[in-house]
């Protein structure tokens, strides 16, 4: 991955993650992208989710992703979401935000309703 594209994302917190969600709804300005695999999101999502693409298939699937919004990314821990942020950047989305701890932070700081696995 070329230097220049590293970092050109913001790291958000789960409770930041919560206001995006409480502060956008109606006037939606951002695009919720989980990039677990389908069995994990049959487990639990983060409501509000637009769209699941395992960070596998995300280079083939950009299309699906707008340009025109803010792009959260997240994944169970981060580690696969810091990957999908750095493909969004080197292909050019510039507001590309990326949920620290993953879902799991997500479940122990918001929603300890929802399942860990």
């Amino acid at each position: 991955m070329d230097e220049t594209h590293r970092r050109t994302w913001i790291n958000i917190s789960a409770f930041e993650l919560e206001e995006i969600l409480k502060d956008n709804l109606e006037n939606k300005n951002f695009f919720l992208l989980d990039v677990r695999n389908p069995t994990e999101q049959e487990i639990c999502t983060i409501p509000n989710t637009d769209l699941l693409i395992p960070v596998k298939e995300l280079s083939n699937r950009l299309n699906e992703i707008p340009k025109d919004k803010k792009i959260i990314v997240y994944c169970k821990s981060g580690v696969r979401s810091k990957t999908a942020c750095e493909i969004l950047s080197a292909e050019g989305w510039k507001e590309i935000y990326h949920l620290k701890g993953g879902i799991l932070e997500y479940i122990q700081n918001i929603d300890p309703d929802l399942p860990i696995y």
